[in-house]
Order: structure tokens, then sequence, then C-alpha cells
């Protein structure tokens, strides 16, 4: 099932109809697309910023988040109730999606960067060993919250970079968003064995809080505005 839906996707794909693309002024090769990369990334504070936060969470949200949860909750409420607060994650991911798509702030990574305070009650409700009630409107929040700030920060991103430098930054992005996750998800089993699973997701709740503020903070990142359908970004 799994993979229809990604032939669904490239059926879809297949059907969109862009316009030709201009020919590469000068030649290039990939150390060149990476340093130049790097540069656009290091350019945009509001872009590094975002991603060091991003580190942090990786390794000490999102990382310990998955396998400390599935131990956690399976244990207390059964392999079911694991279940249904994925399910309940995934209706409020679809739902921050139609939000995300009604709402359109001035302020997109400031709006996001408020409502990821929400992203932390599925981690303190799993410490808090709470009823599957409380547990799936905790997830339920988390996937709204995680859907509305990805398209927040999404469409910063789509729209704020020149279209010839978006794959060569993009790469430094997601390096450095995803790169720290493992490192969250090997440490979270042995650090759990020495103080406790709810200890190191009640350091998940502080982080992500913490975190939210950063980004508040950051002049950059709090003051970015929606770039209008008729402004595009051009080099």
């Amino acid at each position: 099932m799994d993979a229809a839906t990604f032939a669904i996707s490239a059926f879809c794909l297949a059907g969109l109809r862009l316009g030709k693309l201009p020919k590469p002024t000068a030649p290039s090769t990939m150390v060149r697309d990476l340093i130049d990369g790097w540069h656009e990334f290091r350019s945009q504070q509001w872009i590094w910023s975002v991603i060091l936060v991003w580190v942090f969470y990786g390794i000490f949200l999102f990382g310990p988040l998955i396998p400390l949860g599935a131990v956690l909750v399976s244990g207390d409420l059964g392999a079911s109730a694991y279940g249904w607060m994925q399910t309940a994650l995934g209706a409020g991911t679809l739902c921050g999606g139609v939000a995300a798509l009604r709402l359109r702030p001035r302020r997109p990574l400031a709006a996001g960067a408020v409502a990821m305070f929400g992203f932390v009650l599925l981690p303190l409700a799993i410490a808090m060993h709470a009823t599957l009630p409380l547990l799936l409107a905790a997830a339920w929040a988390n996937g709204l919250v995680w859907a509305f700030w990805s398209i927040m920060w999404q469409t910063s991103v789509q729209t704020r970079v020149p279209p010839r430098m978006l794959n060569r930054m993009t790469s430094y992005e997601v390096l450095g968003s995803t790169g720290s996750l493992p490192i969250g998800q090997a440490l979270a089993g042995p650090v759990a064995g020495v103080v406790g699973a709810e200890r190191v997701l009640g350091t998940s709740v502080v982080v992500g809080v913490l975190g939210c503020a950063v980004l508040l903070i950051v002049p950059a990142v709090r003051n970015l505005r929606r770039v209008e359908e008729h402004t595009p970004v051009t080099d």
C-alpha cells in the first residue's frame, strides 16, 4: 500500500507542465555547486538559525521521541494504543495541512514557532504516562503543529531562496536538520537505561520549549515576512 502511494505521486508529478529551463551561463561542477550552496546557506541568517535549533532538536527531542515513546506507550497501554497514537498523529497532520492552506500569516516562521510549542505535548503526555484519551489528544496536537510549521518553513524557503540556488542550499538544510536525528535515536536507549525514559522525555520537553523561544528571539526568524504571490524572488 505504501508503494502504491509513491506510484500515485509519480503519476501526479508526471502531469506537471514546466516551462523551459534556462541554460546555465557557465559550466558548473559538484564542488562549485557545494561552495555556492554553502555561501547561500551562510548568508541567510533565518535559515541557519532554524537549522541550528533543529540540530539540538534531533538529538534531544525528535531522536528520543520515537524509540522511547514506542516502549513506554506499548508498555503502559499495549501495542494497539501506540497504533492509535500514530493514527491520531496522522489525523492531526492532515488538519495542520488544511490550516496552513487557509491561514497565511504575515510572519510565517513566527507563527510556526508559536505553534511548535504544542509539539512538546506528546513527549510530555508519554513521560507522564497519560491515559489513552489524553495521549491521543496530545498526538493529534503534535501532528497538527508539525504540519503547520513544515508548510510555513518550506514555503519560506521556496519563495525566498533564488531558484538557481535552491537545490544547492537545500543540501545543507537537509543535512543540518536530519543529520543529528540518528545521534538522538542511538543515545536515547542507553541514556534512558541510566536515568530513566521519563527523564529523557522530560528533557525533550524542556529543549522543545527553549528551541521555540530561541526562534522567536532571533529577529531574522521572528520578523521574516511572507512573500506575496506577485513578488517572486529572482537572482
